[in-house]
């Protein structure tokens, strides 16, 4: 196959980031699921607590097939199970079908991820141009927060005007163009170790060890996965808190979410100048530490009064998320990449698979108030329990929190 520009790589990417997320469903799919389907609340994140735990199976097996056998096929793949999956969602009339729908996800989900950072790293190494990893994956997640934003601002207008089940069909047509679209980035080649090539398992195996040794990466991996998992279960409080507000689904529903996704793309275009001022592990730290701050102030006053705090959540998560991954691509290798990176996305899984159902179950039994007490605490668990190890490792290594110096791995 002809090597493609770089920058061609990175213009597909960012188109494929918008059109996965571009899902007309998303403003309204809790809303389906319990208003119209009679769903309660537990139960929907109970489902969602089991498609985490599928994603957590598959994340590191998937992100392996798609260092040995190409990324953009991988991700190409998992928009085509996605479609499905949204096809299933929109009939479903009983909790296994809701299951169906939902593992039927985790695949994708776990075929998409790790593959798509992987792909622009090694696009930009291939033009020597790492350095520039932070800024443009910013871009890619401000643009991925750009398609929820603008799904989110005609999706309660389109339910309202058709129904719910027309945003679904949809979402499904979106993923086969998301398809079309991975299908068509150039693969860059992999750097290959001199040792001979290791089996599908071993090369799991070398990939856990490889993130194991390097002491930096298991912090980074161990905050990344739990902070990020936690900033990340506002979303399931979202629509529910706005219900409770007397918020009725229609523009004015969408309309309240929409500074949400535009505090996403804010975010994540912010992370490569923070991270470039204040210190990459610096951030790490603090910002979940911000976080926290603002889930208390939810749980105290679970109020419409309130409501300024959601977007800043999303930002401080959309803001993290380049820069915890550009600062693990630095130190694993090639060959791993996107195996080590799914490792980060199967610990962000498994937080998220037990604090789901537990922020669902809370919701129902006692309140919104102790959902975002609950968020709150485990925001500021991981910021302590890891964040302050690795910024302590930093410091003592000599190094500024925001080096960006690559490791021997990376090479």
């Amino acid at each position: 196959m002809p090597q493609a520009h770089p920058d061609r790589n990175i213009k597909l990417l960012f188109v494929y980031w918008f059109l996965r997320d571009f899902q007309l469903w998303i403003p309204v799919w809790i809303v389906f699921l319990t208003l119209e389907r009679g769903f309660s609340l537990t139960q929907v994140t109970l489902a969602e607590g089991i498609f985490l735990v599928g994603v957590l199976v598959l994340e590191v097996p998937t992100g392996a097939i798609a260092d040995r056998y190409g990324r953009s096929g991988s991700m190409a793949l998992g928009a085509l199970v996605l479609g499905a999956s949204v096809l299933i969602f929109a009939f479903t009339t009983s909790f296994t079908i809701l299951l169906v729908s939902f593992l039927l996800w985790s695949v994708a989900s776990a075929l998409m991820s790790g593959a798509d950072s992987a792909l622009l790293f090694e696009t930009l190494k291939a033009a020597n141009r790492e350095r520039e990893y932070e800024r443009l994956a910013g871009r890619g997640v401000a643009l991925a927060w750009a398609g929820v934003g603008m799904a989110t601002f005609l999706g309660g207008p389109v339910a309202s005007l058709f129904d719910i089940r027309t945003t679904i069909y949809i979402g499904a047509g979106t993923c086969l163009l998301t398809a079309a679209t991975a299908i068509s980035i150039w693969e860059p080649p992999h750097v290959r170790s001199e040792r001979r090539e290791q089996s599908y398992v071993g090369s799991i195996g070398a990939a856990f060890k490889e993130a194991w040794q390097a002491v930096d990466v298991r912090i980074l991996l161990l905050l990344a996965g739990s902070s990020l998992a936690a900033l990340e279960s506002v979303h399931y409080l979202v629509q529910p808190y706005l219900l409770k507000s007397g918020v009725e689904v229609g523009v004015w529903f969408s309309s309240l979410q929409v500074p949400l996704l535009l505090a996403g793309i804010v975010g994540a275009l912010a992370a490569d100048r923070l991270s470039s001022r204040s210190g990459s592990v610096r951030l790490l730290v603090v910002g979940p530490i911000a976080g926290a701050v603002c889930f208390a102030v939810l749980a105290a006053h679970p109020e419409l009064g309130a409501y300024a705090a959601l977007p800043v959540i999303t930002g401080i998560g959309s803001c993290l998320e380049p820069v915890a991954a550009g600062y693990l691509n630095r130190r694993i290798s090639s060959e791993r990449r996107a195996t080590v990176l799914s490792i980060q996305n199967m610990l962000r899984s498994l937080v998220m698979a037990v604090l789901a159902p537990t922020l669902g179950f809370a919701t129902d039994e006692w309140g919104l108030g102790q959902a975002f007490a609950i968020c709150a605490a485990m925001t500021l668990v991981a910021a302590v329990v890891f964040g302050i190890p690795l910024a302590l490792r930093a410091r003592g290594a000599g190094l500024e929190a925001g080096s960006v110096a690559e490791s021997s791995a990376a090479g």
